[in-house]
């Protein structure tokens, strides 16, 4: 079951389905669709970063080998696009006005007037992502290419956007043309980026019209060993790469430098992700396989001890109604869950009005030193930068605190003992916590990779945020998105750079320190606003997801036992024919299953070693 057997995946899982289908077990059959799904197109993000007018939008149509993302001189990227697969072109804008979320399907061809300074200046239609679907062979596998705004001065308001969705990415390509070195700026955000993202590639355009571009490569590397930074820098071409794609020329192609950066990608960020994707899929595969085992072992162990019969049944029957109480609301799980997210609540709400307090403190005292009109240029985009580390700090928790409480629940449920034994034989034995693992709350969804404690493992459905694979419902995305529409923010530069300190300094200095305050505060406020609003919806759906994602959980166990009893009970009555046709059929079903599972077992080691 490897990436270049792709029938040995489809087959396996379409044997185990089908197993499942026959059973009547139609609630299976979907799930080990669902899993099969993962492994044939796992979602894979892929964030494509750097400052104005680096080459960001023409790197990715470089990848994807056709112009998608709008390429122009005069022209900059001002809205974040995800470019996915689809089997036809498809735009669909998300936008946010005045609080009110909105989607709308628009022709590919109108994309520049969504996502560009030149045709959404200043985004003013409230742009918060547009998803951009192709028939692209290099989306096919899965991966899906986040193309940002360009982060000016890597301290402003679209920094804080893009370093707010990176928790939840898997792998991040920061674009610095090769005309330069790395600036200290440049250094500094790669530095907090490694943190949030777990694998990040540097890629240097515009090779073909730098002639020094190799002494510029060096140095960088040395920049970035001096910063203890271990990242590849893969030099390219975005022309040559046009030009070998145009004519097919793969000589031309390899001077282009894109295949050794995408084997590059591969290897450290979308290769990684598919392992995951396919061991989660193997996991939820065989707690489905375990669950199948049931019938015919209950079955067959009547068939060769009939005095376990009646209590095979019982004790079924017991279990099961276990269950039906662990599904009440009463349920310990169940008040677990609701007190956890009630405290997450308020701990975040805590968290925020602590942030907030503090950059208001912090930066009062700022407004009250500078005089120049770069400090305030500086003090406004440092404000932006906090106000980001804020809310990406607030969503890291919350994801931090969902993994947490998948594995609370899963143990409390575990401790549950719901088997069913009879005699020396154990015919069925469920462990919830065994049957969660790998469980995404999000079919194909970012957030239902396990995480870890760190930053870089709150990557949320692949346990999210996308983004799994729906990137539509990550939320940081929009939170961060304020950071950047906020008029304030978007008019302090302006307003602060436009005042002039030459006439009657003392009293204009004052009145422009009052305006600074003024905005100050009405920017916190509105942050606090936002993002605590932003910030209770994700608990509540997250409280929703988890409920929804056991109770079903709890519900297929039940369905489980209620068969096991079922097929125990049938097998008394029967001449000695059925009984050898029943055994047979029985022990026919247990073999399939054990070729099955030990095919997803052989599969799970071998990404294990990889």
């Amino acid at each position: 079951m490897t990436d270049t057997d792709p029938a040995t995946n489809d087959e396996i899982f379409d044997a185990l389905a089908g197993a499942a289908a026959r059973t009547g077990r139609r609630d299976l059959a979907e799930r080990v669709a669902a899993a099969k799904a993962r492994v044939v197109r796992p979602s894979t993000i892929v964030c494509v970063v750097g400052e104005f007018k680096q080459g960001k939008s023409s790197l990715v149509n470089g990848i994807l080998g056709a112009e998608v993302c709008p390429v122009d001189d005069d022209l900059a990227t001002s809205a974040v696009t995800l470019v996915r697969y689809a089997d036809a072109p498809s735009t669909v804008v998300h936008t946010r006005v005045r609080g009110e979320q909105a989607t709308t399907r628009v022709p590919p061809t109108e994309l520049r007037a969504y996502v560009t300074e030149a045709g959404n200046p200043g985004n003013h239609l409230g742009v918060e992502r547009v998803d951009v679907g192709m028939p692209s062979r290099a989306l096919a596998s899965g991966l899906v290419v986040v193309d940002t705004p360009g982060v000016g001065g890597l301290g402003a308001g679209h920094a804080a956007a893009t370093l707010a969705f990176l928790p939840f990415a898997d792998g991040l390509v920061f674009v610095s043309d090769v005309s330069a070195e790395l600036s200290a700026p440049e250094l500094a955000f790669l530095r907090e980026a490694s943190t949030l993202c777990p694998s990040v590639i540097i890629v240097q355009p515009k090779m073909d019209i730098v002639p020094e571009w190799r002494r510029i490569v060096e140095i960088n590397r040395s920049h970035l060993e001096r910063a203890g930074l271990k990242m590849a820098i893969h030099p390219v071409s975005t022309e040559l790469r046009i030009q070998a794609l145009d004519s097919g020329d793969r000589t031309l192609n390899d001077r282009s430098g894109y295949p050794a950066m995408l084997r590059s990608l591969q290897e450290t960020v979308i290769g990684p992700a598919r392992r995951a994707a396919t061991q989660q899929a193997c996991a939820d595969a065989r707690a489905v396989v375990e669950q199948l085992r049931a019938g015919p072992r209950a079955e067959l162990a009547v068939i060769d001890d009939p005095s376990l019969r009646d209590a095979l049944v019982e004790q079924a029957a017991e279990a099961s109604r276990r269950l039906e109480q662990l599904r009440g609301p009463g349920s310990r799980w169940s008040t677990v869950l609701a007190d956890r997210t009630a405290d997450l609540s308020s701990r975040t709400n805590f968290e925020l009005r602590v942030a907030t307090r503090e950059i208001s403190r912090s930066f009062e005292e700022r407004i009250e030193t500078l005089k120049t009109a770069e400090e305030w240029e500086a003090t406004a985009r440092e404000l932006q930068t906090a106000a980001a580390e804020a809310v990406v700090g607030l969503f890291t928790t919350v994801e931090r605190a969902r993994h947490e409480l998948q594995v609370e629940i899963a143990e409390l449920l575990g401790a549950d003992d719901v088997g069913v034994v009879g005699g020396e034989q154990r015919t069925g034995s469920f462990d919830v916590s065994q049957f969660w693992r790998g469980r995404a709350l999000e079919q194909g969804s970012a957030a239902g990779r396990t995480a870890t404690t760190g930053l870089t493992g709150l990557r949320g459905a692949q346990s999210g945020v996308m983004l799994l694979g729906t990137v539509s419902q990550f939320l940081p995305v929009a939170a961060a998105t304020f950071l950047v529409a906020n008029p304030v923010l978007l008019t302090a530069g302006a307003v602060f750079g436009g005042l002039q300190l030459f006439e009657d300094r003392k009293r204009k200095l004052a009145t422009r320190r009052q305006t600074a305050r003024t905005q100050l505060r009405q920017f916190v406020d509105d942050l606090a606003f936002e993002v605590g609003n932003e910030v209770n919806g994700l608990v509540r759906t997250l409280q929703r997801e988890l409920r929804d994602s056991f109770s079903t959980l709890i519900g297929e166990l039940q369905r489980t036992l209620t068969e096991s009893a079922r097929r125990a009970a049938n097998v008394a009555g029967v001449d000695d024919r059925e009984w050898a046709q029943r055994r047979a059929r029985a022990i026919a079903e247990l073999d399939e299953l054990d070729g099955i599972d030990a095919v997803l077992a052989a599969e799970t080691a071998a990404e294990e070693a990889t």
